[in-house]
């Protein structure tokens, strides 16, 4: 009797593209698939870190047979005082009815032997799971802060657009949250000078890179060219991006994006950079970042954080700690870090911005 042919792993050619794509749309259905094909250039073939033999997409066979992929986006990350070779796990599939059949462990497994650190950022719940049975270090999820931009507007979505109680409640409810969530102004006096980002991208902001870096124990790199091909070119999503500088020196800038979840107008803070110890330019951002809200009528704030001075100027602004959905899991092939470094994420910069957590419209 002969015996099953072995499965293969191998990274994708375009010889395997159209049977990935059928299966793309098999799997995700074909509104996620068109979506998909859309960002596809720009997130793989574009991306800088994308090495000269192609993207890192990863496709399990069968004696020629397409089962699966596991599409990765690789990103240099710093860690302590090291840059590691590392990609962010992301598009993972498996064939109709070959789940439970050992190839999602075979993908993921051939791309952890690829890089030197693979990291698994806003799991779903299959995905979770076997990152944990396959011993990535769980350090997630990636804590979520919120603060309250519009308190009508919030109220009007609970009890109705044209709601007394919404009317009634809506001033006592603004005196509660500047009593127990405080917005504390940052002062600038004038040392710090914020406005909307030059395009594209120059020196300046590898040089805030190389300067802030070493603040941060974990940190995917934040240059020039990464910045432009993440937050200029993206062709699905439209950021406004603001600097701050202090006298013409560029200490730092954020990324803001407004969209709505269940019925809700959302400011997202998708990535904020800057030294975190310098509380009048992390101020300063943050302070525009709800002039911006606010202009942009957004009911609430949101940003994600593991970095515990980042949070102390969070708490400052009157932000509040809410559910996460953002698991992480992480694994790094180095003898510099221990047990005790996945202990402690209170240096830790992960944002909404890292991986590809802001993929919809």
């Amino acid at each position: 009797m002969s015996s099953a042919p072995p499965i293969e792993v191998c990274r994708r050619s375009e010889a395997e593209r159209p049977a990935l794509e059928a299966m793309y749309v098999d799997v995700f259905g074909e509104k996620a698939a068109e979506e998909s094909r859309a960002r596809w250039r720009w997130q793989y073939d574009e991306n800088p870190n994308c090495p000269p033999e192609g993207p890192e997409i990863w496709v399990a066979k069968e004696d020629g047979r397409v089962l699966g992929q596991y599409a990765t986006m690789p990103v240099r990350l710093k860690v302590l005082d090291r840059i590691l070779r590392a990609s962010w796990g992301m598009d993972v599939m498996v064939g109709p009815n070959l789940q439970r059949k050992g190839i999602g462990s075979r993908l993921f497994l051939y791309w952890d032997q690829q890089v030197e650190a693979s990291l698994g950022l806003g799991l779903s719940v299959s995905s979770y799971t076997l990152f944990k049975k396959l011993n990535w270090e769980d350090v997630g999820p990636v804590p979520c802060y919120s603060a309250v931009v519009d308190v009508r507007a919030l109220l009007e979505r609970r009890f109705g657009a044209n709601s007394a109680v919404a009317t009634v409640l809506a001033p006592l409810a603004k005196i509660f949250m500047w009593l127990v969530f405080p917005r504390r102004r940052t002062k600038r006096g004038n040392t710090v000078e914020v406005g909307r980002a030059a395009e594209p991208f120059g020196p300046d902001y590898d040089a805030l890179w190389e300067r802030v870096a070493s603040a941060y124990d974990f940190i995917a790199e934040r240059s020039s060219h990464y910045l432009q091909w993440k937050y200029r070119k993206a062709p699905h999503v439209s950021y406004d991006i603001f600097e701050a500088r202090k006298n013409g020196v560029l200490t730092g800038y954020v990324v803001l994006r407004a969209t709505e979840r269940n019925g809700v107008k959302l400011a997202l803070v998708v990535d904020l950079l800057a030294d975190p110890d310098d509380k009048a330019t992390v101020g300063s951002l943050l302070d525009q970042a709800f002039s911006w809200a606010s202009h942009h009528e957004a009911a609430r704030m949101q940003t994600f954080t593991f970095d515990r001075r980042l949070l102390a100027r969070l708490a400052s602004k009157g932000f509040m700690r809410i559910e996460s959905p953002m698991q992480f899991c992480v694994r790094i092939h180095s003898d510099h870090v221990d047990d005790l470094f996945f202990r402690d994420t209170s240096r830790w910069h992960v944002s909404f911005g890292d991986s590809d957590q802001d993929r919809e419209a």
